[in-house]
């Protein structure tokens, strides 16, 4: 290794080649995109903890229009690779400038507010955000200031620079960011009516959900919250409710029939709970549904009960429902190492996924921890079985 240049003297090397090869040129405008052996430079800078050879290559660099994209570049790079203060120093370098034109001002500010974000220095970003933030023109900042406050879980905060976002969107043609802005605005409201459900704040609770239903009538969280509201004094409301959204969304009846079982608790005994089950079955084609109904008919009649799960398994075999089966028509010790061996491969298994990202796992989250996309995680519907 003693044939090679130190590493801070190689960086020296690349920076001064860069520059040296621009003067030759007769100060001619040089892009770098046109300087290989300056990018092969970065990159070894990339490669490392660059330490004090970012201040050496800052130096020697000037910034200018032919450089700053790269500047900008290696920032994100930086802060990609989780080094917060190598990119943070870069882009206070750029604004250090004073010919940087106002636009690329601009943009240079916001990617320090991203740094900020990034090292969790919220204070910092919402202050720089705020000063950016005059008319509600700037979108990048106004969904910034909402990123802060959603990671925060002030919520009404969040909600109300959503409801600015949406109003400064209106006549646009951005259908899928007003979606995107609605649904997360729809789980805000869930959000402050789960608050005011703890405070036992029931207006504020109406109030909260009527909003969330209205700005997305196909939010589960919404709907399912509502369901329980109305539980206790009004049991039918919730039932039709619940029965309504499984059969609109299949994949969420294992999410729904939970609490279902809490509303037949409430119900009256006249009221049939297999022929609901049974129906609901028959519309989702769920696993989940089936199994439930096999256990509600298995109390008083195991016969009739085999029989559903057999007929399952017919139309569509999967973990979960040969895993029902077995428990209820194995009578044999020696079976039961099969059982938990199938129970157990069932339950390693993803059970949800994003539709957005393709982020798997076993629980169900309203806000995916990979994209940040609300509304976005659902069952998997597959050989597992949902």
């Amino acid at each position: 290794m003693e044939h090679l240049l130190p590493y801070s003297t190689f960086i020296l090397a690349i920076a001064l080649g860069w520059w040296l090869g621009r003067r030759s040129r007769g100060e001619e405008v040089l892009s770098s995109s046109e300087s290989p052996v300056y990018y092969q430079g970065l990159s070894v800078l990339l490669g490392d903890q660059p330490g004090t050879e970012l201040d050496h290559v800052i130096e020697l660099i000037p910034v200018g229009e032919d450089t700053l994209d790269t500047y900008l570049s290696l920032a994100r790079l930086m802060r990609g690779k989780g080094d917060f203060e190598a990119a943070t120093r870069i882009h206070q370098h750029l604004l250090a400038w004073s010919g940087l034109p106002e636009k690329s001002r601009q943009k240079a500010h916001l990617e320090l507010v991203k740094d900020y974000i990034a090292a969790g220095l919220h204070d910092r970003a919402e202050a720089m955000l705020r000063d950016m933030i005059s008319d509600n023109s700037n979108a990048e900042a106004l969904a910034l200031l909402q990123q802060i406050y959603q990671a925060e879980k002030d919520w009404e905060k969040a909600a109300a620079v959503a409801r600015k976002r949406l109003k400064a969107l209106s006549g646009r043609d951005s259908a899928e960011e007003v979606g995107q802005i609605s649904r997360a605005l729809s789980h805000y409201y869930c959000a402050m009516a789960e608050d005011a459900i703890r405070q036992g704040a029931a207006t504020a609770v109406d109030d909260w959900l009527h909003k969330a239903v209205e700005l997305d009538a196909e939010n589960l969280r919404a709907v399912m919250l509502v369901a329980r509201r109305y539980l206790a004094e009004q049991p039918d409301y919730s039932l039709n409710m619940l029965v309504s959204l499984s059969k609109a969304q299949p994949a969420f009846t294992m999410e729904i029939l939970p609490l279902l079982g809490e509303v037949f608790d409430a119900l009256p005994e006249s009221i049939d709970h297999i022929a609901i089950l049974k129906d609901l079955a028959e519309h989702t084609q769920s696993s989940t549904a089936e199994i439930a109904l096999a256990e509600k008919l298995a109390v008083r009649d195991a016969e009739a009960a085999k029989v559903v799960l057999r007929e399952a398994i017919s139309r569509r075999s999967t973990l979960r429902l040969l895993v029902a089966a077995l428990k209820l028509e194995s009578t044999q010790s020696s079976l039961q190492p099969l059982v938990d061996a199938l129970a157990t491969l069932r339950d390693e298994r993803p059970t949800y996924h994003c539709r957005h990202c393709g982020f798997s796992g076993r629980k169900l989250h309203w806000l995916c921890p990979s994209c940040e996309q609300w509304g976005t995680i659902a069952p998997i519907r597959s050989t597992q079985g949902d």
